[in-house]
């Protein structure tokens, strides 16, 4: 019996339905007040027409509150005054929750003035709970197709009300007393956000490992994956085995856990957040509003050079349909620009390939520098050999002649080296100052060669790992491969000195080290105003600003 009911639920949380939902946009107004993260008070928005409370809605954030609206709302800032007589052992964690959504109506407290925070939530409750969060109408709430939920029944414009939205399906039963889990939520605030168009598939955030992801029904699974990828907070519990290393932290979703009315408070007030800033509009700063962004794209490695240029231009740059996701990669990148399809690129030097097909174009290009960098190579931390010449690097990658670092003073063991593939950036600085024309050795080409900027790192550190009879080399670009450790995490890598002199912030902003280069703004050697005064904004204090918060060499 009990395996026939869990089925049942269990459809009726898959199959649904989609209503019609209101054509509704989050909307913004502009504070001169910052948010009061105190107890005093709280924010709450309002239909403009009606005076009815909105309740998705925060703020002010930096200066503006955000609303999911049809149409104008005011923002009012409300003595706090929904104080229950159990607010002492309300769990502090709630505690916030709790205030702003019984401020907004979501939750209400009981007759005696209590909140119960620790009282398990049914699915009827449930229901009612975010019927109000997401105000759907139940003027035209269907009569109930289920058996369980009378036509008089105080659930029944809630239920059918959710079953039009598609968060509940249409199954058999509904069992309205049955204590709603954690998973069932997820669902439904999966299905509702979706529903409003806030689950977005071009997006990740830092995956959540879950340790116990396989025992989370297959029903639920896309909705946690879909809200984690998403940014949002799901119901979890932590493992903290060593309060100074979180390295170690486990997460367990739990998920056939019963909800109470404190956690559900929490999560109800995280969702809401998430999801307005998810989809806040992007707002342009007043001190740029006469300027305009071309359209840009560049190497892998400046990427963080166009992301910061749009958040010193926008708030809520994310949100901006204009704004790229990624980049193109060097070589991609300046075919764009020649092609006309983008106006400006952030990328190193060009290589033999760019070059040819710019002339076979008849298209001139502009180089502006605008920061530095350097082509830099690296081995196994524990590698004797610090030291490498240009002539022995040209003879390891064009001829494959030297194949044990006792030659040039190392182990004696093998040497192994990795590459990159031709349309990269690293490459092309490559052919710059090692090839001397030549193409990487064929049989290193096809060996050991990485696709992907960072995962010439990860290759030769697993490498090194992996076999103690060799030592693997590979190389990159300085300030990327400095600043990718921070994403990748550490690893036993270090950094080769070529002819003597070591690749530091010092030797490469003056020019000692040998491989140094300069990332460039390039654009096509025509007149085009709006190309030319972004271009003299990134030659000035605005230009280095970004490039210091973009983690690359300043030049001075």
């Amino acid at each position: 019996m009990k395996k026939i009911l869990a089925l049942t639920l269990a459809l009726t949380f898959i199959f649904a339905s989609f209503g019609v939902y209101a054509e509704k946009d989050v909307k913004y107004l502009k504070s001169d007040e910052g948010y009061n993260y105190g107890w005093e008070n709280v924010y709450v928005a309002k239909d403009k027409a009606t005076g009815e409370i909105i309740p998705l809605a925060i703020g002010p954030l930096d200066g503006y509150s955000y609303v999911y609206t049809e149409g104008d709302f005011t923002m009012e800032k409300v003595p706090y005054t929904s104080k229950y007589k159990d607010e002492a052992d309300i769990n502090a964690r709630y505690s916030m929750g709790i205030r702003e959504m019984s401020a907004r109506g979501v939750l209400k407290g009981f007759p005696d003035g209590t909140f119960k925070p620790e009282k398990e939530l049914s699915r009827a409750e449930m229901a009612a709970v975010f019927r109000r969060l997401f105000s759907i109408d139940t003027e035209n709430a269907p009569s109930s197709i289920f058996p369980d939920i009378a036509e008089n029944s105080w659930c029944r414009e809630d239920i059918m009300a959710l079953v039009e939205e598609g968060v509940f399906a249409k199954g058999e039963y509904f069992y309205p007393e049955m204590i709603i889990n954690r998973e069932q939520l997820i669902t439904m605030s999966y299905r509702m956000i979706n529903r409003l168009g806030g689950i977005k598939t071009d997006v990740s955030y830092s995956p959540m490992e879950l340790k116990d992801f396989d025992s989370i029904s297959d029903f639920a699974k896309p909705a946690y994956e879909a809200l984690i990828s998403n940014g949002y907070q799901i119901l979890y519990e932590m493992v903290d085995h060593d309060f100074m290393d979180t390295s170690d932290d486990e997460y367990f979703a739990n998920p056939r856990k019963a909800v109470t009315r404190g956690e559900c408070a929490d999560y109800l007030y995280f969702l809401t957040r998430r999801f307005l800033d998810n989809n806040a509009p992007a707002i342009k700063y007043d001190e740029f509003a006469e300027i305009e962004i071309p359209i840009l794209d560049g190497s892998t490695s400046t990427y963080d050079i166009t992301k910061n240029i749009y958040s010193w231009f926008y708030q809520n740059h994310e949100n901006l349909p204009s704004f790229p996701k990624a980049h193109s990669k060097t070589t991609n990148s300046y075919k764009r620009l020649i092609n006309g399809e983008v106006e400006m690129i952030f990328v190193p030097d060009p290589g033999e390939e760019v070059l040819n097909y710019a002339k076979e174009k008849g298209v001139n290009l502009k180089f502006v520098p605008i920061a530095n960098e350097a082509l830099i190579f690296f081995t196994d931390k524990d590698n004797k050999a610090d030291n490498i010449t240009t002539e022995a690097l040209h003879e390891i990658y064009v001829n494959n002649g030297i194949k044990n670092w006792k030659k040039i003073g190392g182990d004696d063991k093998e040497l192994v080296a990795y590459c990159r593939n031709n349309d990269s950036g690293s490459h092309a600085q490559m052919e710059n100052f090692i090839l001397d024309g030549k193409p990487i050795n064929e049989k290193i080409a096809q060996e050991r060669i990485s696709l992907i900027m960072a995962s010439i790192l990860t290759d030769v550190d697993d490498f090194n790992a992996q076999n103690p009879d060799k030592i693997a080399m590979g190389y990159s670009l300085y300030y990327y491969f400095n600043n990718v450790q921070m994403v990748i995490g550490p690893n036993n890598l270090k950094l080769m000195s070529i002819d003597g002199v070591a690749p530091t912030d010092e030797t490469i902003g003056n020019g000692a080290y040998p491989y140094t280069t300069n990332y460039y703004a390039v654009v096509r050697d025509e007149k085009n105003e709006k190309v030319d005064k972004f271009l003299e904004l990134m030659q000035g204090e605005f230009g280095q600003q970004v490039i210091l918060q973009s983690g690359l060499g300043v030049i001075k």
